[in-house]
């Protein structure tokens, strides 16, 4: 039972690191349900988390769901619970780690918000929110992407490769598309009237 509060501890902490924030309020919590949803496409409830964090006095018995605990562990980046038991007890380098870069995800966004997209070499491409987690590029300077091209992208990271999902050009889907895959991108947001 003590190993099992351990790993509880140890993907709340890995959960909080990824969230970029510690859970203490309940605008924590509805943070987390918004990253959440937006990183792996599932909803868990504020009060889950809340009784999963001990949050709620009365809940000090609380066990989650298996369901949860593989949710949480695929929002830090793993398989399953399993997967993350199995990681997290293992010694030497790992392939995976925590994102604390700064860090956008489009539940924060407006419709016509705009980003600007950085990368190496040279490329510079701006884009516009429509709505849903889809894209549209407005400007493109010496990347592949043309204006009038669509993607969808849940969320960007600083200096991670951003990777784009059903990219249309021409009513067509072409596939998907990965920029800046070695050194990453940098984005740069434009509110809507600012």
């Amino acid at each position: 039972m003590e190993d099992l509060s351990k790993q509880y501890q140890s993907l709340r902490e890995a959960v909080e690191k990824a969230a970029g924030r510690k859970m203490n309020t309940p605008r924590d919590f509805n943070h987390l349900v918004a990253c959440i949803q937006s990183s792996t496409n599932e909803l868990i409830s504020a009060t889950t988390l809340k009784r999963f964090w001990g949050y709620l006095e009365n809940d000090k018995g609380y066990r989650p769901f298996k369901h949860t605990l593989d949710v949480l562990s695929t929002f830090v980046g793993y398989k399953s619970w399993e997967n993350f038991c199995n990681s997290s007890s293992a010694t030497g380098s790992s392939q995976s780690d925590y994102l604390n870069n700064n860090r956008l995800y489009t539940t924060s966004l407006l419709n016509d918000d705009k980003i600007t997209l950085l990368w190496d070499p040279d490329r510079k491409v701006e884009i516009k929110y429509l709505g849903l987690d889809l894209f549209e590029v407005v400007e493109s300077a010496n990347s592949k992407l043309k204006v009038g091209d669509r993607f969808c992208c849940g969320h960007f990271i600083d200096g991670e490769p951003l990777y784009l999902s059903r990219l249309i050009r021409d009513n067509g889907v072409i596939g998907d598309y990965v920029c800046g895959r070695n050194t990453g991108i940098k984005f740069i947001l434009h509110k809507r009237g600012v």
